[in-house]
């Protein structure tokens, strides 16, 4: 189990633990026993006075999300250093911060602890230097130097320290802030050091002539004072103008919000910034920036917020500050759902009427809330926004917001990849056309076969091309009224309104469509050759029920698959029963690997010469306990549906070579006994064919070369570029490559010229018809001839008689397979090598 990361408060006190330690330490090194340079020597009590004297004389300066104070708390720091022992000095440093910090600003412990702790190392870095530089120099220059010295590094460490803190707290300092703190903090630490050393220079000669110091230090305060109030007239006035010009030059009136907020979230130092705007036509929208990574731009607001917002502010009170309880329920429910502590609200005021209102809430830094002198630049920003954003803009806005709002409705019943209508909005059309034109209207059910070979083999962006290209083809077999949609991954639909014999309407749009790809389709730059598997359904048969209606015509789609794919098949009630037994199959047969109901049964491949055993045909079976032996062809097309496939073909790859090795074990001495394995295309466009196919070989250690895999032509017009290329692999394996049904596909000749193959199957309707005498003989003749300048060897294949054996024998057949020698059956301990039916 993952270990819980620490919150920010808890990271804080775990780094004030540590300041501790680095305290703790330095105090026992450089402070314990550390005597004062100069007499009178000042009581600790005394030095703690002057801490919470000089903490009260502060002066905040403000750096847009950072804060700096000012204070005099240098002279009392620098009068201990010179005229008491380093621990009193210490004392009194941490009794006057926790006074100031505690008693006096109320501020939350783990600050107060934070505070103490880090004067308390400066303290110490501060002694420390001081002696060592100044060494018994008593007051001297010396002493000067290192006083000069000690101020401006522990000044410089009480920066450190609080940048780390703010590290940790917000995540990161700005270098320009970082510079801003170190070059104010190196120039009053000046300032008030040298005050203080001509302080301890007249106290240590005459303590009469201190009250003549009063006034340059009281100058010194009220210069800075007047630092501060002209740099935050600056910053507000520079505040101003930049907020007018980012809202004069965006170009939209989402960009000016919120380039405004984000400025208003600096200038304020705030953690949430909204505005709200109150269109013409009654509808609010909002935008909203933070708390943290939080934004929301142009979006609809609750009407009850905006009317809360809008009782808030009015001519006589346009800006106002808020704190708990914020009054209205819907107000009191927004902020909470913000985190807002504290907020201040102005009105975006127009000519006519309020067009909004702008929020600044929850102030970053010491501050506990906002100020007036902060109510009074929010209200003259609040004007100057109003000026911009009325009238066209704003209208704009509301434009901006309709035309989204008509984007996102598009996108919620429309297909993103297609642009076609999805499976909601088909589903509300069918139903309503049901309600409006009862018996004359029909659904198409459409499939794109094999689908999942062209995504596995050339990839998901040709997949995705491919169904574009289908959406076109689709609008195009179809009429205007018709609607086109795709209803999810490789699966369309279309419905046929308004029809007067929907079964035949539909039927001849069905022949459009499958007419319409019988050429290949291009696709991302490949030529792909698609079927589509079609189930018609109408409204004949479902009594206005929509579902039912398009389940109709998915249960006709995957029968028209089961008989073959590439087709169109009308629904009929008793296709369901089929289906729901296919269904059944389909769940049952990923369980069937583990359970080990998937067999292999062999088949002997004879030399028609001699008898001879030469190889054998591994054969998938499945032993159903309650169905009994379910069929290859009814479970296979199931299995590269559902994907298992490849584990069932990985699972006869691996017995057929085991039994391979059993096999030539059992007989050493004989020829090693050739093994055919069954590939269908999903598995030849499997990337991890050929890591299974090695692992097999390596299992079972047997060569290569007694591994056949036999594909069909069928599979080899699928994605003739890929059969090819994993072929070639194969080849350059080793394995050898039979052509399974040679002369029932397409293109057959061809085949033989371009592709590495080493075997061809004669196909079984052949071998039927050779004791006849007719065009088969000649047929398989021709074949046996083009095999043999080729150098290919022949199997015929579906041998049930002895005839068929004698013409092929005639024929110089090579090999043979069938009945007349073996059925399949299950493996046994050993072939036997004789001839004659029961050779094996």
């Amino acid at each position: 189990m993952a270990t819980p990361r620490p919150s920010r408060a808890g990271l804080i006190w775990l780094y004030v633990l540590g300041l501790t330690a680095v305290a703790a330490v330095t105090h026992m090194l450089w402070v314990a026993g550390a005597e004062p340079f100069a007499a009178p020597h000042i009581p600790w009590w005394l030095l703690a006075l002057g801490f919470v004297g000089a903490e009260r004389c502060i002066v905040h300066l403000e750096f847009h999300r950072s804060a700096h104070t000012i204070s005099l708390a240098d002279v009392p720091f620098v009068l201990g250093l010179v005229f008491a022992g380093g621990n009193d000095l210490v004392l009194a440093a941490l009794l006057g911060s926790v006074v100031v910090y505690g008693l006096l600003r109320h501020l939350p412990p783990v600050k107060i602890a934070f505070n103490a702790v880090q004067l308390w190392v400066a303290v110490n870095v501060a002694v420390g230097i001081v002696h060592l530089i100044a060494g018994q120099d008593g007051l001297g220059p010396l002493t000067w130097i290192g006083v000069y010295a000690a101020t401006l590094v522990s000044g410089a460490v009480t920066v450190v320290a609080i940048v780390i803190a703010i590290g940790i707290t917000e995540g990161g300092v700005d270098a320009s802030m970082l510079r801003q703190m170190f070059g104010t903090d190196a120039l009053v630490t000046l300032t008030n050091t040298s005050i203080a050393i001509a302080a301890a220079i007249v106290i240590s000669t005459d303590a009469r002539a201190v009250p003549v110091l009063i006034v340059p230090a009281l100058t010194v305060y009220v210069a800075y004072r007047a630092y501060a109030a002209e740099r935050e007239r600056h910053e507000r006035l520079e505040f101003l103008y930049e907020a007018n010009r980012t809202l004069s030059r965006s170009p939209e009136v989402a960009e000016a919000i919120e380039g405004l907020l984000s400025r208003s979230l600096d200038a304020f130092r705030s953690d949430v910034a909204e505005v709200i705007l109150f269109g013409s036509d009654g509808t609010p929208l909002r935008t909203t920036l933070g708390p943290g990574d939080h934004r929301a731009v142009m979006q609809p607001a609750d009407p009850a917020v905006a009317e809360a917002f809008a009782a808030l502010v009015d001519a006589d009170s346009p800006a106002v500050l808020l704190t708990p309880p914020f009054g209205s329920p819907a107000l009191t429910e927004h902020f909470g759902g913000r985190g807002v502590r504290h907020a201040m609200v102005a009105m975006l005021p127009g000519e006519e009427r309020t067009i909004g209102t702008i929020m600044l809430a929850n102030r970053i830094g010491l501050a506990r809330g906002f100020s007036v002198e902060d109510l009074r630049l929010l209200e003259a920003l609040a004007n100057n926004a109003a000026v911009a954003l009325q009238y066209d803009r704003l209208e704009q806005a509301v434009a901006q917001l309709s035309e989204l709002q008509e984007q996102l409705h598009h996108q919620a019943f429309h297909d993103p990849l297609t642009d076609l209508p999805n499976r909601a909005l088909f589903m509300e059309r069918v139903r309503q056309e049901l309600r409006d034109a009862g018996d004359h209207m029909a659904v198409l059910f459409i499939d794109v076969d094999d689908f999942k070979t062209v995504n596995d083999s050339l990839g998901h962006g040709v997949g995705d091309a491919l169904l574009v290209a289908v959406a076109g083809r689709l609008r195009g077999c179809t009429r205007p009224q018709d609607l086109v949609a795709r209803l999810g991954g490789d699966e369309f639909a279309v419905m046929l309104p308004d029809v007067e014999d929907p079964l035949d309407s539909a039927g001849m749009v069905g022949d459009r469509i499958l007419e319409a790809f019988e050429l290949p389709v291009h696709a991302a730059g490949e030529l792909v050759s698609v079927h589509l598997s079609v189930g018609i359904a109408s409204s004949l048969e479902v009594d206005g029920d929509g579902d039912q209606l398009i389940r109709n015509a998915d249960v006709a789609m995957y029968h028209a698959k089961s008989k073959g794919k590439a087709r169109f098949e009308v629904f009929e009630p008793a296709m369901a029963d089929a289906i729901v037994r296919r269904h059944g199959l389909k769940e049952e047969l990923c369980k069937a690997v583990v359970r080990e109901q998937i067999v292999v049964e062999y088949q002997p491949i004879v030399a028609l010469e001699t008898g001879r055993i030469a190889a054998a045909e591994a054969l998938v079976r499945w032993e159903h306990p309650v169905r009994g032996l379910v069929s290859p062809c009814e479970f296979v097309p199931l299995a590269e549906e559902t994907g298992e496939i490849a584990a069932i073909g990985r699972h006869v790859l691996r017995e057929a070579c085991r039994q391979a090795r059993a096999w030539q074990d059992a007989d050493p001495a004989g020829e090693p006994l050739r093994m055919h394995v069954n590939l269908s295309v999903v598995e030849l466009a499997d990337p991890g064919l050929m890591q299974a196919i090695r692992e097999a070989l390596d299992g079972a250690g047997i060569r290569a070369e007694q591994l056949v895999i036999e594909i069909t032509e069928t599979q080899l017009v699928e994605d003739p570029v890929t059969i090819d290329a994993r072929l070639r692999e194969l080849r350059a394996l080793g394995v050898r490559i039979a052509l399974d049904d040679f002369g029932t596909g397409y293109s057959s000749l061809s085949y033989l010229h371009s592709l590495p193959l080493d075997i061809l199957k004669v196909a079984k309707p052949f071998v039927d018809g050779l004791v006849g005498g007719g065009r088969e003989s000649g047929f398989v003749k021709m074949i046996l001839d083009l095999a043999r300048a080729l150098g290919l060897e022949v199997i015929a294949e579906g041998i049930e008689t002895p005839e068929q054996v004698m013409a092929l024998r005639e024929l110089r057949t090579e090999f043979g397979q069938g009945f007349y020698f073996a059925r399949p059956s299950p493996a046994t301990e050993r072939l036997e090598r004789g001839t004659g039916q029961h050779a094996a």
